[in-house]
């Protein structure tokens, strides 16, 4: 019986034949041998199925296209066939087969890079670079995102308000908040009394305060400092919460 139960795909369809052939079938056989047939079998064809399953999701993996590794297309992920390369005078010379120019010169030391990527009606034009130039003005490109990213962050943006603000002018400014805040920006909300403007009363006051504190929640930020008094000159600095 162990025996049997061992039995793969391979041992199943002779099985089959034996209980199922048209000489055998005046003959009565076991309840227990036909189900432990049918067991083999199904989990024989499970398995193949899985397998099959299984050998399609590694091919599906193995053909799906990589992440371009640098900022421009390089080498075979340039997609045209036909490209067009800058000569040593700067010209442009006519279209060649992509596979023929990758195979006249060296990967270890150069690198094809696409310029242009071409159009419709045209090819795209590409150059053979010294492969240590290439990485040094990549590297420098993302030094520069870099910096741009923290200058945009840590660059400060200013928001001003009167104590005694009309309510509509006080919704417009507010709606400023969020924006900066995206965008990783600080922002320094001044409240302050204007001349030539009458003096908001302690209700007023607190209502604007109140205003701006729900204002900040709303724009997922939080307060890092406030510097002066409420009703003078007070100045609250938010930035985006971690």
């Amino acid at each position: 019986m162990k025996y049997l139960q061992r039995l793969g795909l391979a041992a199943a369809q002779p099985l089959h034949h034996a209980l199922f052939s048209s000489r055998h079938t005046n003959r009565r056989f076991p309840d227990t041998l036909l189900r432990l047939y049918s067991a083999s079998s199904s989990r024989s064809a499970n398995q193949f199925v899985n397998h099959r399953r299984v050998a399609s999701d590694t091919i599906s993996q193995a053909n799906a296209p990589k992440p371009q590794r640098w900022s421009r297309p390089t080498n075979e992920e340039i997609k045209a066939r036909f490209i067009q390369l800058v000569n040593a005078a700067g010209g442009v010379d006519p279209a060649e087969p992509k596979p023929h120019i990758l195979r006249s010169f060296s990967k270890s030391t150069h690198i094809l890079v696409e310029l242009d990527g071409g159009g419709p009606d045209r090819h795209p034009v590409c150059k053979v670079m010294p492969l240590k130039e290439f990485r040094e003005q990549e590297n420098a490109k993302e030094r520069a995102a870099r910096l741009a990213k923290l200058a945009a962050k840590t660059s400060v943006k200013q928001i001003e308000l009167n104590w005694s603000i009309d309510p509509h002018d006080l919704s417009h400014r507010l709606k400023k908040l969020p924006s900066f805040i995206d965008k990783g920006r600080r922002v320094e909300v001044v409240l302050t009394r204007k001349k030539g403007k009458r003096i908001a009363t302690a209700p007023e006051i607190q209502q604007l305060l109140d205003r701006v504190n729900a204002a900040i929640d709303e724009a997922d930020a939080r307060q890092i400092k406030t510097e002066g008094e409420a009703g003078k000159t007070l100045t609250i600095t938010i930035e985006k919460k971690d």
